[in-house]
């Protein structure tokens, strides 16, 4: 009984936590401060100690949002100096 109520005990709290909702990469493009959240949370947050294979599995959407937001707005800052060099001619 005194082993049986340790190991009772640890299964409900095991069965008690939730998992982690990973939001996706679209979420997290369309939800600018969503995608600030979970950079922090990656990087120095409560992700960041977790061994490689479960930070890719939480991260990676992340990283790959924060790469397509960067290619947008270096998209726009092209556009905007072609716009501006062509209008001067």
């Amino acid at each position: 009984m005194r082993k049986l109520l340790p190991v009772c005990a640890l299964v409900a709290i095991c069965g008690c936590q939730q998992k982690v909702a990973v939001p996706t990469a679209q979420e997290l493009i369309a939800n600018r401060p969503l995608l600030a959240e979970w950079q922090t949370k990656c990087d120095t947050g409560e992700f960041s100690h977790l061994a490689a294979t479960e930070k890719s599995e939480r991260c990676s959407t992340t990283q790959d949002a924060t790469i397509a937001v960067a290619q947008v707005e270096a998209g726009k800052k092209d556009a905007a100096f072609f716009n501006a060099t062509t209008r001067r001619k």
